[in-house]
């Protein structure tokens, strides 16, 4: 590494100094790629992400060659300080950490943490250096619209959370006078932000200016009421009713609920998350609107994301990229709770709220007995603290709602097979339902994982893509199958998988989990044994059915049948075809029903084949 002098700068405009002097970097592109690599400095940032990046989810047809062409171009630019590395799957920059601007800032703010215990005074004044390193909004000239999502917002949520701190710090000195013109300007730029309106009451209050105090609360609570219909939270509420006591001294918020501090020997910060995946492609829409909804600004409830999806689809895979992506704005823990037992049953929620109190550091003989009062134990844990939720394969909406923190600083990522719409009237849930990737991203993602060209040209990825159903598991799975392969064993897989059982060659031998017949397995058991019935009965009807003939297979009226249509669209094994009452199945869902249909032997009932077809289309 080199010892040459720089300073590097992500925390407001993108800025690059070299032995003192300000290197004049190139415009557009080039500011995004070194914006990527800066943030993620001596990791490697995968050539799919800085594609993103840079077209912002649609890259024109040269987007790789000219990604090289513009590394090489920052490569001139920055030599000797900084050497960009390019890897088989990426590029990354060799830099000392020391030398950008956000290592410097997080690294004040953890020795402030270590300082607050028994000097609050070190501590503010720590925060403040730390403050001080920022000249403006964060990548400020950088033009990506995914970086700034994924990056620039999550930023700027840090930056005013260490300025909570600061000012905590600050009223637990006494210095309310001093915090007050700040505070003002604050609650004016932030109007949403509750915190800072109770650290407004508190620093009026502190100051012997009563009256202003409740005065803040009131308008703060008239702008909730008009702008989202709610009332401040319980701490605020808890804090106004001191005011109105005239309690003689006010004291800084416990320093047990600050959402960045944990408390000694009990809280212990930690991340549970699994490993996130590493190739990756499609979904950066979806990416960045759930950093916002989870991690952005001005979050006054607790944001929950559910993603449902078929069996493949890559629910788990995204919920863990979007987790490790905004991991950093949740500074007291990510947490990892998998909804089914090794048999793959749903679990019981109040099992897994003792599971999840012991983890924020409740004794176990302080756990309650019961689901509402373990419930509620969770909830007053969780209150004010920052904490990032993952919650996988959950059975139906009721498992995950004794889960739920209860007031805004935490996030929740829900992952389910099924259709969670219950969380979306009752908690205001975000749900969305996953769909097979686009041809080009599944082509794109077996590149990825096939780098060796074991998977061909881009005509035979397109081929197998297809044959995966644009499924990101069963492309995972072929991509196994194939990379280290000579050509003539990756020929005869794809034969193969062309005209053998399809289902078999989409699995890793000796790995009962990794295939997709256990992903359809898992689904399949899960439902009624009608709808299991109904979902064998549809594997060898042609395209469309339309529910009269669904019905006609199980000779019921269709009134019975269509509840069972409707938990088979819940499970997403069947599919509404357009609008209307049609349904169809996909051709990897269609050959799982055909095995189960031959395997069962189940017969139809009552209705003869010869009425069977002549109700079908």
């Amino acid at each position: 590494m080199s010892q040459v002098q720089m300073r590097l700068g992500v925390l407001g405009p993108l800025e690059v100094e070299i032995e003192g002097r300000q290197v004049s970097l190139p415009a557009g592109k080039h500011r995004v790629l070194l914006a990527a690599l800066l943030l993620r400095g001596n990791l490697t940032v995968r050539r799919d992400e800085l594609i993103d990046y840079v077209w912002d989810g649609a890259p024109p047809p040269g987007a790789r060659g000219a990604v090289q062409t513009y590394m090489a171009r920052l490569r001139a630019a920055l030599q000797p300080a900084c050497v960009i590395v390019t890897r088989s799957d990426g590029y990354l920059i060799e830099m000392p950490e020391t030398a950008l601007d956000l290592h410097r800032f997080r690294e004040l703010g953890a020795r402030a943490e270590t300082a607050a215990a028994q000097d609050r005074a070190a501590e503010s004044a720590l925060l403040q250096q730390a403050l001080e390193l920022w000249r403006g909004p964060a990548l400020a000239d950088v033009p990506s619209e995914t970086l700034r999502t994924l990056a620039a917002i999550p930023l700027a949520e840090e930056r005013l959370a260490t300025l909570e701190r600061r000012i905590e710090a600050d009223l637990t000195l006494g210095r309310h006078r001093q915090v007050l013109a700040e505070l003002r300007t604050l609650t004016a730029e932030h109007p949403l932000h509750e915190r800072f309106w109770g650290q407004l009451v508190m620093a009026l209050h502190g100051s012997g200016r009563q009256a202003e105090a409740l005065e803040a609360f009131r308008g703060l609570r008239r702008l909730l009421h008009d702008e989202l219909g709610i009332e401040p939270g319980e701490d605020l509420q808890a804090l106004h009713r001191q005011v109105l006591n005239g309690a003689p001294a006010l004291p800084s918020r416990p320093r047990h609920a600050s959402p960045l501090v944990s408390r000694p020997g009990v809280w212990r910060a930690s991340c549970h998350l699994p490993p996130d995946v590493g190739a990756y492609a499609g979904r950066a829409e979806l990416i960045a609107e759930a950093t916002v909804l989870l991690a952005g600004a001005g979050r006054t409830a607790v944001p929950v994301l559910a993603v449902c999806g078929a069996p493949g689809t890559g629910k788990t895979a995204l919920a863990l990229r979007i987790a490790h992506q905004i991991r950093y704005a949740f500074l007291d823990g990510q947490w990892f709770v998998r909804l089914r037992d090794a048999e793959g049953k749903p679990r019981d929620p109040s099992g897994v709220l003792a599971e999840v109190l012991l983890a924020a550091g409740v004794d176990r003989a302080s756990v309650p007995g019961d689901l509402a009062a373990r419930a509620a134990r969770l909830r007053a844990e969780l209150a004010g603290r920052s904490l990032l939720l993952v919650l996988d394969d959950a059975a139906d909406a009721a498992q995950i709602r004794p889960l739920l923190p209860g007031v805004a600083g935490c996030a929740v990522i829900v992952t389910s097979r099924t259709d969670l719409r219950g969380l979306a009237a009752l908690h205001d849930a975000r749900v969305v339902t996953l769909e097979p990737l686009r041809r080009a991203e599944s082509v794109r993602l077996l590149a990825e994982l096939v780098p060796g060209g074991e998977a061909g040209d881009e005509g035979r990825r397109a081929e197998i893509a297809g044959l995966c159903d644009d499924l990101p598991l069963a492309i995972r799975l072929a991509a196994a199958n194939l990379i280290g392969r000579s050509p003539a064993e990756a020929s005869r897989y794809l034969a193969r998988l062309r005209s053998g059982d399809r289902l078999g060659m989409l699995a890793v031998a000796g790995d009962a989990e990794a295939s997709m017949r256990a992903a359809y397995d898992r689904s399949y058991l899960a439902l009624p044994p009608a709808a299991r019935q109904l979902f064998r009965l549809l594997a060898p009807v042609p395209g469309d059915i339309s529910l009269e003939a669904a019905a006609g297979l199980l000779a019921v009226p269709a009134r019975e049948a269509e509840p069972l249509l409707a938990t088979l669209t819940a499970a997403h094994l069947v599919r509404q075809a357009g609008a209307g009452d049609r349904y169809r199945l996909d051709p990897l869902p269609r050959l799982y029903a055909a095995e189960r249909l031959a395997a069962e032997e189940a017969p139809f009932p009552r209705a003869t084949a010869t009425e069977r077809r002549l109700v079908c289309p």
